[in-house]
């Protein structure tokens, strides 16, 4: 899985604070490599975060085979797990709920979009068919879960969507929700700040979209906050990745017309969007960086933000990294 934006906000929104190379004065937020992952480099899988642990299946490899492993990351290694029990897919979907991941969707090797869905209990290491998605069959959804409900939207099967749906594990079942009012798209993002949802950008119509909304789940209500303004046209993209710390939303790389660097943040008691943290690996710029890539997976553990696998053109990835905002920026001097 969001009308004109105001001016970016200072970098005292964000927190962060300008560094020129000649002073001592640190630049908060930091990226780290971790070990890689462990499992074949892939793009458009899946994942979620049970406590402190985080689980990527599914997936497309560099010969665009389906994939169908789970592997579990608890910040430093990596374990593989039951195997998803469905035929391996790409572009699927997946949320937590009460201690289960959830996992469905996606593109098999033919090209047909399914709907089936399977929740994981991590402490049986078992996978259980639940019921179908309630849409249909499709890729680049937005998920999310919040108040006790998965959550799954928007997305293309054949055509771009706008329709939601959520899932509640008490009642076994699926429920529509409001649809998501702005235009059908795929390839856009979710963010949970303080139980509210923060959807937007992705593409539709051949078109990147500027718009952002929020949605209240305990009323179903969408509404619509500003819009990327043409000065912030660079936050525009889709497949984009995205993660949010200490209830600040953070987004980065994706499919841009900009070839855009930075890490946007997003501050949603004020509806404002601030970028400075450039990923490139060029001078003054971070030390330690993640290259560019779309459809990633990304989630937030430990009050640290990861990134990884994904793809990078037509290449597949099998890293992983890490992003502190609390850590002192280390720059190529």
């Amino acid at each position: 899985m969001n009308r004109s934006l105001i001016a970016i906000a200072g970098l005292a929104v964000l927190g962060f604070s300008c560094k020129d190379s000649n002073n001592d004065e640190s630049v908060m937020g930091n990226w780290k490599a971790e070990s890689p992952f462990e499992g074949v480099a892939r793009s458009g899988a899946a994942s979620f975060v049970i406590d402190t642990a985080a689980y990527i299946s599914t997936g497309s490899d560099n010969n665009n085979n389906r994939l169908a492993d789970l592997w579990e990351y608890n910040g430093r290694t990596w374990t593989q797990k039951a195997n998803f029990p469905g035929a391996g897919r790409t572009g699927a979907s997946g949320f937590a709920v009460a201690g289960k991941g959830y996992v469905g969707l996606g593109q098999l090797q033919g090209g047909v979009y399914v709907k089936d869905f399977y929740s994981y209990d991590p402490t049986a290491n078992k996978w259980t068919k639940i019921a179908d998605y309630m849409g249909t069959g499709r890729v680049g959804t937005v998920s999310f879960s919040v108040n006790n409900k998965g959550y799954v939207g928007t997305g293309f099967d054949g055509n771009n969507l706008n329709d939601l749906y959520s899932y509640n594990p008490t009642a076994a079942a699926w429920t529509k929700e409001n649809s998501f009012p702005g235009a059908k798209r795929e390839g856009a993002v979710a963010m949970v700040i303080n139980n509210l949802v923060y959807v937007g950008t992705g593409t539709g119509n051949a078109q990147t979209l500027r718009d952002w909304w929020e949605f209240n789940p305990s009323n179903g209500i969408w509404t619509q906050k500003k819009d990327f303004t043409t000065d912030q046209s660079a936050i525009m993209r889709s497949y984009a990745s995205s993660f949010v710390i200490n209830n600040r939303g953070y987004l980065l790389m994706g499919v841009t017309s900009t070839n855009d660097t930075k890490i946007w943040s997003y501050d949603a008691a004020t509806d404002t969007w601030s970028s400075d943290l450039d990923y490139s690996n060029s001078n003054n710029k971070f030390r330690v960086t993640p290259s560019g890539r779309s459809r990633a997976v990304s989630f937030s553990m430990k009050n640290l933000g990861y990134i990884a696998t994904g793809a990078a053109s037509t290449t597949r990835l099998d890293d992983i990294y890490s992003f502190n905002p609390a850590a002192a920026r280390e720059v190529v001097e």
